[in-house]
């Protein structure tokens, strides 16, 4: 199939030139996990957890349909784990219901693979794919010239093919990310197959909150600056540029925030971002303690209030962006990510030397205008530094912050190769020339 696909659409677009490949590593990363939590880690984990809770619930419908199908439709009371017995299996994470979410829907991959643990895994691996590809095609799209780079950043980088492609929560959410953007600008920016995407958008936001709502507050304040910076752009008139339309954006992303507070309320324990600011502090706490065996890093103790959390900005971040480093690697995995890590961190320290030249040459504007040129990009920052800020904050080992970082990769590789990109395409000498030109025609 994936032959077919390539075929039919390379010579319309060549960058379909890295489907199959993408595709490849991405089954090997999903055959990886499979085999690292069976064979490495030994004692279970949580990918072989969710597929025996599917099994169990698979197993509950030749039991009792009624049953099973109200725990599909999300009814987690007390009655229906009764039902379970050793026949069908004990489902792990029924008090769970973000934890829940992905044994309701890993079910249809375990039943098409004929409840093969393997092959369900690689069917997730295909079907999580096409979110991660179609982001691919709206950054070449938008940037056309670096396409190999943006092939490299958001189907190549080991750790998120390879977490972002087992029966995890990593695997549904990335996927849901990638689709969450890709549907957003094709139905307000591009305005194209508007119902197919506006149908895929709820979808990307469901999964986004029923699994890890932290990461559609970072989407939902990318988008919306997004949108007021593509907006912004495109509009000509210097008197509603300057004054009616940020004033517009500021009542969004205000109002769009008050609403982010109201959902989260709604929607469970540390799913609010009130919630999520006490389980920072508790998890920092619990990170003194003698039982993670040196693999945590500890940001120091905070009060959950806006201020203290405000105060752990710069660290939250650079544990978010950058670490583990390599030299804080305990086994191959926390290496892999320490390579990649360097990667970025170089990339980054590259960007603000670039910056820093193109202020001092030519000026701020000149600066600001590079780096904020394009509206793909402009998500791209926001999402990643608010989402590496969130998960700096509230993960407490490196283990887990592995995993967790890894939606970010993809948008902030792709705008660091796109600002670096921008930098040297432009000639400073000639627009300072161009600059002090104009200014000598203007006296």
């Amino acid at each position: 199939m994936h032959i077919i696909i390539k075929r039919k659409w390379k010579k319309k677009n060549p960058i379909y030139k890295f489907f199959s490949a993408g595709l490849f590593v991405k089954i090997i990363g999903g055959i990886s996990v499979v085999l690292i939590y069976i064979y490495y880690y030994k004692d279970g984990g949580d990918t072989i957890n969710y597929y025996r809770s599917s099994l169990a619930l698979i197993n509950m419908a030749s039991k009792d349909f009624n049953i099973f199908s109200s725990i599909i439709f999300g009814n987690l009371s007390s009655e229906n784990y009764s039902a379970f017995d050793n026949n069908t299996g004990y489902p792990i994470f029924f008090g769970d219901s973000n934890s829940y979410t992905v044994v309701r829907l890993t079910v249809p991959f375990i039943l098409l693979s004929g409840k093969s643990f393997i092959v369900s895994t690689m069917l997730l691996s295909t079907f999580t794919y096409f979110g991660i590809w179609r982001l691919l095609e709206l950054f070449v799209k938008e940037n056309k010239e670096i396409s190999n780079q943006l092939a490299f950043s958001v189907l190549f980088i080991p750790s998120v093919f390879f977490w972002g492609s087992g029966i995890l929560k990593d695997s549904y959410t990335l996927s849901a990310t990638c689709w969450l953007i890709v549907s957003f600008y094709k139905t307000f920016i591009y305005k194209q197959q508007i119902k197919f995407h506006v149908i895929v958008l709820i979808i990307g936001i469901y999964v986004l909150l029923s699994m890890k709502p932290y990461i559609f507050y970072s989407s939902f304040a990318g988008t919306v600056i997004m949108y007021a910076h593509y907006t912004l752009k495109r509009n000509k008139n210097i008197i509603l540029k300057y004054t009616i339309l940020p004033l517009f954006a500021l009542i969004i992303v205000v109002g769009g925030t008050l609403l982010m507070f109201k959902l989260g309320s709604t929607s469970g324990q540390y799913s609010s971002v009130d919630g999520m600011l006490k389980k920072a502090s508790i998890t920092q706490f619990d990170l003194k303690q003698d039982y993670y065996g040196g693999n945590s890093y500890d940001i120091g103790s905070f009060e959950p209030t806006l201020t203290g959390v405000i105060a752990k900005t710069p660290i939250a971040l650079t544990v978010g962006l950058f670490m583990p480093f390599i030299w804080q690697a305990k086994n191959p995995v926390m290496l892999i990510s320490g390579i990649e890590n360097s990667i970025l961190l170089f990339l980054f320290l590259y960007v603000v030397l670039l910056c820093t030249i193109a202020v001092f040459k030519v000026g701020f504007k000149y600066m600001l205008k590079v780096v904020f040129d394009n509206s793909l990009i402009v998500f791209s920052l926001v999402f990643s530094l608010t989402f590496a800020f969130a998960v700096g904050l509230t993960t407490a080992n490196f283990g887990a912050l592995v995993r967790y970082k890894i939606p970010l990769i993809p948008f902030f590789l792709s705008s660091l190769f796109y600002i670096i990109y921008k930098f040297n395409k432009e000639d400073p000498a000639k627009i300072l020339a161009k600059k002090k030109k104009t200014a000598k025609q203007l006296k």
